[in-house]
């Protein structure tokens, strides 16, 4: 009885170093492509924050678990109490020293845990604001124990007091009715009439519901107004922004459109799937096609 491996077996099928390359070139084209100074990074930023120099970043926009238990495919966010702030307290430490002199940071949390956080780095920066982010949830019951919670605090820290800041980039409008009510000689010429108001410290920005044409498959993705604003105005032209957490990549598509650079990492990849689109889609959005001449008017040029 013949044993069966005697049996011809089949040649394992190898690729030389050149089709190797030419393989992998090919694949990465079929992925959407980014702009050379967009990095998405599918790493863990707590291990891989040796690779970024101290110094090098303008902007930092933060926007880790909140240690509520949400589902972000892994359990990253199932860290609550003490741990969840030991931890926190880890990442800030690896990521303030990357700031420049004159840079920021802006991070997102909630309620429950702001004071320790905020408490934390005022040892480390300097504090600039507390602004609260309005969600302009709807009215729809909820507790009747406490007042319900419709809104984010994020904290807005600089290195020094010498920080980078752009006001007139994210600049509110007035209205036509607002500008004829300063119509006096006293407001004539007035910058701020024309360019417009300093944002306040309370953003009224609604949340992305589920039928929002912005939102995409990540449960607390955030409005881009609100990163867009933070870029604006917290880092130059050109410079460069880190976004540990970098979920559905609305930073990056931030930095995309307003021609920054950008380091982000996410440990989920397919949120990095999802990012990579969006910042393709960002970086070169389709053509707006030119619309076909009506027959009628065709018929009424040609015997003119």
């Amino acid at each position: 009885m013949r044993d069966e491996f005697d049996e011809p077996q089949p040649a394992i099928e190898t690729l030389d170093p050149a089709a190797k390359v030419a393989a992998a070139v090919a694949s990465e084209a079929l992925l959407p492509q980014v702009p050379a100074g967009i990095q998405l990074l599918n790493r863990d930023f707590l291990t891989d924050v040796a690779n970024i120099p101290d110094g090098s970043i303008d902007l930092i926009v933060c926007d880790p678990p909140y240690g509520l238990g949400k589902d972000y495919g892994n359990d990253s966010d199932m860290r609550t109490g003490d741990a969840f702030l030991a931890w926190t307290r880890s990442w800030l430490e690896l990521a303030v020293p990357k700031l420049k002199p004159s840079g920021s940071l802006y991070i997102f949390c909630t309620w429950q845990y702001s004071p320790e956080i905020f408490s934390f780095l005022k040892t480390k920066l300097t504090m600039i604001n507390e602004i609260i982010w309005d969600r302009r949830v709807p009215s729809m019951g909820g507790t009747v124990r406490r007042f319900t919670s419709v809104h984010d605090n994020i904290g807005f820290f600089a290195v020094s007091k010498d920080y980078f800041f752009d006001l007139d980039p994210v600049r509110i409008p007035y209205d036509e009715v607002t500008k004829k009510a300063r119509s006096r000689k006293l407001f004539e010429g007035s910058k701020w009439l024309e360019v417009g108001y300093n944002p306040k410290d309370v953003w009224s920005v609604s949340r992305l519901h589920r039928q929002h044409a912005e939102r995409v498959a990540h449960p607390t993705q955030k409005p881009l107004e609100i990163v867009e604003r933070m870029v604006l105005a917290s880092c130059p032209k050109g410079g460069r922004v880190l976004d540990p957490f970098m979920g559905s990549g609305t930073t990056a598509v931030a930095c995309a459109r307003q021609q920054r650079e950008f380091v982000g990492y996410e440990i989920n990849e397919s949120y990095c799937a999802i990012a990579r689109e969006r910042v393709s889609i960002a970086a070169n959005p389709a053509p707006v096609k030119a619309q076909p001449v009506k027959a009628k008017a065709k018929r009424q040029t040609e015997t003119q």
